[in-house]
């Protein structure tokens, strides 16, 4: 019975902290600071009866006379997430992983509030491109060590790039499960079914939305908070202008960034056109309600991430396609950015030797063979060539050729940035900003970044 108080008494002191920090940072998103502190409240509060549970559940072990170390994980509680936990576990009996659930749209937010309440988990999910939103207040722990000890053991097993991606100034944060390629995936029935070319070209991107609507589907589908996704193309304009390496390393002044303006010009006529579902309400469709009308057969090009192709070719029941960004210029160069999806460890975790072990399961030939059942793609050099699904072959072809300039997207520069991007951007333009207004804004933020740096 003291047991079940003591886990009462901090459920609810735990959620009162989170919430309370979740509260604080409510002025420092505006109007959208709102929806974010109660999404950080509800998952606050979730953390914190994780952790009660987990108190609980290490006092049975040891009453039973075993010791287990209990750590939280932060992460998707998919099937291949479970399958992972359960074959460490199987191999460290001295380990408990419990899977709290991530809120993709919110995960720095959430991540940071647990920090800052003194209560992290102990391994957490999030994109190893833009680690240093966690290194820039030092709220990551150096891995450093680990990856490099006995002569780079565990960091050789990854491919240079990926790994490569969870490191600020020399030291790594993060380390990459696998490459997140920004996909247009494609719905091969509906253009069979009215004769729609292949769009190669912007142009003919437009064209093929154009023929779309005239028989009831819309072009293209994305869903509000991840509309940097559609910054693709700006990346395209500035590989092939020569100035993708100004503008992503924060050297360039923004509102002289001819990519960006062509890039927000051209969306902008397509949300105008209707292309972009469901129309009107396209800059505030959720996740939910873009994919199902995705599986609806009502769009008919959909942009999100490669790691989603697995679940779209088992659930969708037309054929799904992998559709290459098209061209801005005919015969150009293509942009691919190198983001990935990663785990990290909070600076304060309570158990950070634990949570190496974790990590280091996760990324072996055990773990990554889960990922690549799931239809995702692996990160580390020995499980490439075991990827056999033909939707991600076609997704990794997009990642080859002697055209292909890698790149960071400019997310990375800040938090405030990567804001920006994600939610606001796009939006302004098509509700009646200027493009040169929204540019300064977006000039404004990075020169922000470098005083202070």
């Amino acid at each position: 019975m003291k047991r079940k108080l003591a886990a009462i008494l901090t459920v609810t002191l735990l959620g009162g902290m989170l919430a309370g920090c979740g509260g604080s940072n409510q002025g420092e998103k505006g109007d959208s600071g709102t929806q974010t502190s109660a999404a950080l409240a509800e998952t606050g509060t979730q953390a914190a009866s994780e952790a009660a549970a987990d108190k609980a559940s290490t006092e049975a072990a040891k009453d039973a006379g075993g010791d287990v170390t209990v750590i939280r994980f932060y992460g998707s509680d998919g099937e291949y997430n479970q399958n992972i936990v359960a074959g460490f576990e199987a191999e460290n009996p001295d380990i408990k992983v419990e899977i709290v659930p991530v809120d993709f749209d919110n995960a720095e937010q959430v991540i940071k509030t647990g920090i800052a309440s003194n209560d992290p988990v102990d391994v957490s999910f999030f994109w190893g491109t833009q680690i240093n939103a966690f290194t820039e207040d030092n709220m990551a722990y150096d891995l450093t060590p680990y990856l490099t000890e006995n002569n780079n053991q565990w960091k050789d097993t990854f491919v240079p790039a990926y790994i490569d991606a969870g490191m600020v100034d020399g030291k790594y944060y993060a380390v990459s499960y696998q490459p997140v390629i920004e996909t247009i995936f494609y719905n091969k029935d509906v253009f069979e079914q009215y004769e729609v070319k292949i769009p190669e070209t912007w142009d003919e991107l437009v064209e093929a939305c154009r023929i779309f609507k005239e028989n009831d589907v819309y072009g293209v589908g994305n869903w509000n908070g991840q509309n940097h996704q559609l910054l693709q193309f700006a990346y395209q304009n500035m590989a092939n202008d020569g100035t993708i390496e100004e503008f992503i390393t924060g050297k360039g002044d923004f509102t002289q960034c001819e990519g960006l303006k062509k890039c927000l010009e051209n969306w902008k006529s397509v949300y105008d056109a209707g292309y972009w579902y469901p129309g009107e309400g396209a800059l505030t469709s959720t996740k939910n309600q873009t994919q199902a009308a995705w599986y609806q057969g009502k769009i008919a090009m959909l942009f999100d991430a490669g790691s989603n192709a697995g679940e779209y070719e088992k659930n969708c029941e037309f054929e799904v396609g992998i559709l290459p960004f098209p061209y801005v210029q005919q015969g150009g160069k293509y942009a691919l950015n190198t983001v990935t999806n990663a785990l990290f460890i909070p600076a304060n975790a309570k158990h950070p030797e634990e949570a190496v072990r974790f990590m280091k399961y996760y990324t072996s030939d055990a773990g990554i063979e889960e990922i690549i059942k799931s239809g995702r793609l692996p990160s580390t050099v020995s499980m490439q060539d075991k990827v056999d699904s033909q939707i991600l072959k076609d997704l990794l072809a997009t990642t080859v050729g002697d055209n292909v300039v890698g790149y960071k997207q400019m997310q990375g520069l800040s938090s405030e940035i990567n804001a920006f991007l994600q939610n606001d951007m796009i939006g302004m333009i098509c509700t009646g900003t200027s493009v040169e207004d929204t540019l300064q804004q977006l000039e404004d933020l990075r020169q922000m970044t470098v005083k202070g740096n």
